[in-house]
C-alpha cells in the first residue's frame, strides 16, 4: 500500500528567515516517519518548502516531494488529508481512498467568534469600520462553517487525533472514526530529577502558542500573569510562538522572555527549566501537545477544563484545572503551586504517568490498527 500525506505548506519561514511549523505538521510527520518504520511506502507532499532548511534539525520527516499543481501529486492507494480544503481537494481528484485527519474540529473555532466568545487581533481598536468589516467576517464565518460540515459530510474514511474528536465526528456526523493519538518523543521530553523548584528566585512561567490562533486563549494567561506582577508576586513569563510577539503581549513588561521557532530539544531544556506551566486554550483546541510535552517533563501544570485535557486521564489530579476565560482562577492556580508543595508533588508525579500513556509507540499501534481497519 502507497500512502501520501498532503500538507500545503510543510515548514515556512517567519521575517527573520526561521523556520516555523505547527503542532499539525509534527504530528503529520510522525506518522509519516512511524508508517514508513513500519514497512509502508509513505510519502509527504507539499506545495512549499524552502529549500535551505535542515530538516533533521527540526526533527521532521526529512524527504518530502515537493509538487507545483495538484496534478503533480504522485498516485497513491490512500491519501491523508488534515486542512478541510486539501481534503476536499484530494476527494475531488477522485484517485485512490481520502483519509480526513482531523486534527481540531474547524467550526468549533468560527462558532466561536461568531458568539463573540474569541475576539482576535484585528477587532480590538474601535472604529465604525472595524465594526463593518467585523460584521462582514461574522457572515463569512457562517458560511464556512457550513461548507467545512459539508466536507466532514464527505464519504472519506475519518480519523482524529483524540478521543473527544473521535466522539464528535461520530456523533455528527454518524460516521466510523478511527482514533490515532498523538504522542510525543520521550527521548526529547522527559523529567529533570535533580530539578529545584523555584531556584532562579523567581517563578518561571510558561505559555506555548501564538496569540493569534484565538483557541489557544492566551489573551487570559496574559491577564493572569498582569495580576500576578500588580500584587508583587515574583513571576517570570516566558511566552513561545512561531509568530513574533503582538503588542497586548507587552514585551518587556508583561512578558519577560519571548522565543520563537524553538527546536524539539530546545523545547524539552526550556520545559526542564520551568516552574510552571500555563495553557488557557478554548474548546477548539484539538489535542494540546505542549501541554503533553509539560507534562512529561515534570512540570506543575495549570490547564483549562476543556475536552481535549480532560481525556487526558479520567483522574483529573495531573493538573490544576481552571474554566476557560478565568484569569483570576489561573492566578489562583499559582498561588496554589507556590504555597504548596505536596500539591506540585502530586501534579508532577501524576502528570509523569499520565504523559506514559502517549508515546510514539502509542501513536505506531494506533496506526497499525487504523491500516488493519481499512483492509
Amino acid at each position: 500500500m502507497r500512502i501520501g500525506y498532503f500538507v500545503r505548506t510543510y515548514v515556512g519561514k517567519d521575517r527573520e528567515g526561521k523556520p516555523g511549523f505547527s503542532g499539525g505538521i509534527k504530528i503529520v510527520s510522525q506518522h509519516v516517519k512511524l508508517l514508513n518504520e513500519m514497512g509502508y511506502e509513505t510519502l509527504l507532499i507539499t506545495k512549499y518548502l524552502p529549500a535551505d532548511l535542515n530538516l533533521a534539525e527540526l526533527n521532521l520527516y526529512e524527504k518530502p516531494i515537493v509538487v507545483k499543481l495538484d496534478e503533480d501529486i504522485p498516485d497513491c492507494d490512500l491519501y491523508v488529508g488534515a486542512a478541510f480544503n486539501d481534503v476536499r481537494m484530494l476527494f475531488r481528484r477522485g484517485k485512490g481512498r481520502v483519509v480526513h485527519l482531523c486534527e481540531g474540529y474547524e467550526p468549533i473555532e468560527y462558532l466561536s467568534r461568531i458568539k463573540g466568545e474569541v475576539i482576535t487581533e484585528r477587532y480590538l481598536r474601535r472604529g465604525f469600520f472595524l465594526i463593518f468589516r467585523k460584521y462582514i467576517d461574522l457572515l463569512k464565518f457562517k458560511k464556512r462553517v457550513k461548507r467545512i460540515e459539508s466536507i466532514y459530510a464527505l464519504p472519506t474514511v475519518k480519523a482524529a487525533i483524540s478521543k473527544h474528536l473521535v466522539e464528535l465526528i461520530e456523533r455528527r456526523f454518524a460516521q466510523k472514526c478511527f482514533l490515532i493519538q498523538s504522542g510525543i518523543d520521550s527521548n526529547i521530553f522527559y523529567p529533570d530529577e535533580r530539578k529545584v523548584w523555584g531556584s532562579s528566585g523567581k517563578i518561571r512561567i510558561l505559555s506555548v502558542g501564538p496569540i493569534q490562533m484565538g483557541f489557544k486563549g492566551i489573551p487570559d494567561a496574559l491577564q493572569a500573569i498582569r495580576m500576578l506582577k500588580e500584587k508583587g508576586i515574583p513571576v517570570e513569563f516566558i511566552r513561545v510562538s512561531f509568530y513574533p510577539p503582538s503588542e497586548r503581549e507587552e514585551v518587556g513588561r508583561v512578558v519577560d522572555q519571548y522565543y520563537m521557532n524553538l527546536k524539539e530539544k530546545e523545547m524539552g531544556e526550556l520545559y526542564r527549566n520551568t516552574d510552571i506551566f500555563i495553557s488557557s486554550s478554548l474548546e477548539g483546541e484539538g489535542f494540546g501537545l505542549p501541554a503533553m510535552e509539560a507534562l512529561a517533563c515534570g512540570v506543575p501544570s495549570i490547564l483549562t477544563e476543556i475536552s481535549s485535557y480532560k481525556n487526558f486521564d479520567e483522574k483529573m489530579d495531573f493538573a490544576y484545572f481552571v474554566p476557560i476565560h478565568r484569569p483570576d482562577k489561573i492566578a489562583e492556580g499559582v498561588f496554589a503551586f507556590m504555597e504548596d508543595r505536596g500539591l506540585r508533588a502530586k501534579c508532577v508525579e501524576r502528570g509523569i504517568d499520565v504523559a506514559k500513556g502517549f508515546t510514539l509507540e502509542r501513536t505506531k499501534q494506533d496506526l497499525t490498527n487504523f491500516i488493519k481497519g481499512l483492509m
